[in-house]
């Protein structure tokens, strides 16, 4: 055993400029199956329904939810909600799921258009479709609209405020619907809330929607030669904000001090593949992409993950000074820099141990919860953009 531990210890301190893509399964949920994290649980659908618990290798069919899953998403309480639609009769079906596993029917409804995205606030879900209309559930059934010809693309909650990207730019509302804020913008597309703010994809590159401003603006630098490329999907994670994006082909990249995209894994194979509102989520520090090709090494086609809290692999600036010893169940942190930072300390299975700010990363201490032992992997995120990760044995 002491010999396997040193060799895996070894292993670990190799460096190398990238790592590459895991291929998981060849699943295919549908045309356009959407990857999320539902009731702490991997969930793949569109024309099925289903569940994985190991980052997409082995997946479950969800089988009391029929017909085309248009929409899944938690809503309160331990509770979420998916919408089911049959296009022949018009028919939308809600469920609700304590586990994730077993859904119960507890509505429906018809509808012209398909259901595209739920977004939640409070106690009240709101149902967006491929056309202007946003139903509203809460004590009662109710809808709102989108003004003038607008369709949705997507819908978030931030807090209070309801934001959707549309055919004509953004919509912003602080009541619900009843009333809409326009925000003139081209070309963007799915949305996402990380640390209070909107950020949307984009024919170029990542955006972030100041609410109070209204207005658009660019996220990070893209230290390539080309014009920063389409992007298709974003998710966080621990901090860091991830995005899929297509041009020579199909890239991760990473974006380090709100300033600067980084290239992260091999590109992916293949020129075409389809896109989905959704290709891309994080299960536990595991990146999850459908990766559907129709052109170029088509049978590489499938479900793909990259783990973020792989040691095995780190190419970072190494210009911190950064130490980090262990007494007992306290982090002893020292670095050149003199600056506040942020500390994640993960186990071997990418389960967060402890995050926290420290507020002065050149002599800072983290307490380990006492059940804290075996392999540890440590990121550091510095304030001026630079991240170390280092690994001990507790």
């Amino acid at each position: 055993m002491r010999i396997l531990l040193l060799v895996f210890l070894a292993a670990t301190t190799i460096t190398f400029a990238q790592r590459p893509w895991v291929l998981q399964s060849r699943t295919s949920a549908g045309p356009t199956g959407k990857l999320h994290i539902v009731n702490n649980g991997l969930v793949f659908y569109d024309s099925v329904a289903l569940r994985s618990f190991d980052h997409g290798a082995t997946w479950q069919p969800i089988s009391t939810l029929t017909g085309t899953v248009c929409a899944m998403s938690d809503f309160t309480s331990g509770i979420s909600v998916a919408v089911t639609y049959d296009a022949a009769t018009n028919m939308a079906r809600c469920s609700f799921s304590s586990s994730g596993t077993t859904w119960t029917q507890f509505d429906s409804l018809t509808i012209t258009q398909r259901p595209i995205k739920i977004a939640t606030i409070g106690e009240t879900w709101y149902l967006a479709t491929a056309g202007s209309k946003i139903y509203v559930f809460s004590d009662k059934l109710d809808s709102v609209s989108l003004p003038g010809s607008a369709t949705t693309i997507d819908v978030v909650a931030r807090g209070t405020d309801l934001i959707a990207s549309t055919s004509a730019g953004i919509r912003t509302s602080a009541d619900g619907g009843k009333t809409w804020s326009n925000i003139n913008a081209d070309g963007l597309g799915v949305l996402h809330v990380a640390n209070g703010i909107v950020y949307a994809t984009s024919v170029s590159g990542v955006k972030k929607i100041d609410l109070d401003a209204k207005r658009v603006d660019d996220v990070g630098s893209w230290n390539i030669p080309e014009a920063p490329p389409l992007s298709l999907d974003i998710d966080s994670y621990q901090g860091g904000l991830y995005t899929i994006t297509k041009g020579a082909s199909y890239q991760m990249y990473r974006l380090d001090g709100d300033t600067t995209w980084t290239e992260l894994a091999y590109p992916l194979p293949g020129t075409k593949a389809t896109v989905s509102p959704s290709v891309m989520t994080i299960d536990a520090g595991f990146v999850i992409l459908s990766h559907q090709l129709t052109e170029g090494f088509t049978d590489s086609a499938g479900v793909y993950s990259y783990d973020l809290n792989d040691f095995t692999s780190v190419e970072e600036d190494l210009s911190t000074g950064l130490s980090i010893r262990v007494q007992e169940n306290t982090l002893h942190l020292s670095s050149t820099i003199n600056d506040v930072a942020r500390v994640t300390v993960v186990d071997l299975l990418g389960r967060v141990v402890c995050d926290q700010n420290v507020p002065n990363v050149s002599n800072a201490t983290v307490e380990l919860p006492s059940q804290s032992s075996g392999f540890l992997g440590i990121v550091v995120r510095f304030n001026n953009g630079k991240v170390q990760r280092r690994h001990l044995v507790h």
